[in-house]
């Protein structure tokens, strides 16, 4: 899961939001594939359970992928789900990402919804890579600390 700091998170919520606007969605998440939501578009007009939508839609990513590689195809790239009034589009984002859209098919459709995802996956893949790269930085040990100097007694007096 990312560790994202505030103003990550803002331009994600910033990025969703656009795309959920562009693409007349209500609501768009950015979930990883593990079920932990990571951002979400800003969706005043949007009500569910946030946590519990993000563990059943990567649930349902990873029977569908399961599924996909039973039937010999070993990527799957997007899904979509609809009820009566309702789309779910679905798309992995960097194989570890799934970028979801909910949108009333009175008002929108899976083609345009389709291709304003496309326009903006290069810009949420882009802030995804800097957040993973931030954390891979900030993980790691610094070799200036000699751990054989330090007196470990003394730190839990």
């Amino acid at each position: 899961m990312l560790n994202i700091k505030p103003e990550e998170d803002k331009e994600l919520k910033k990025l969703l939001t656009e795309l959920g606007r562009e693409s007349k969605s209500k609501i768009v998440f950015l979930i990883d594939k593990s079920g932990q939501l990571i951002s979400r578009s800003d969706s005043p007009a949007f009500s569910s359970d946030d946590i519990t939508f993000a563990s059943l839609t990567a649930g349902n990513v990873a029977a569908s992928e399961a599924l996909s590689k039973l039937l010999g195809d070993k990527n799957l790239n997007h899904m979509f789900t609809e009820t009566q009034d309702e789309g779910i589009y679905m798309a992995l984002l960097e194989g570890k990402y799934i970028l979801v859209s909910i949108f009333d098919k009175g008002i929108s459709n899976l083609g345009i919804v389709r291709v304003k995802m496309k326009k903006f996956h290069p810009k949420l893949s882009a802030v995804v890579k800097k957040i993973e790269e931030r954390e891979k930085r900030e993980s790691k040990v610094s070799t200036d600390i000699n751990l054989e100097e330090i007196d470990l007694d003394s730190l839990f007096n």
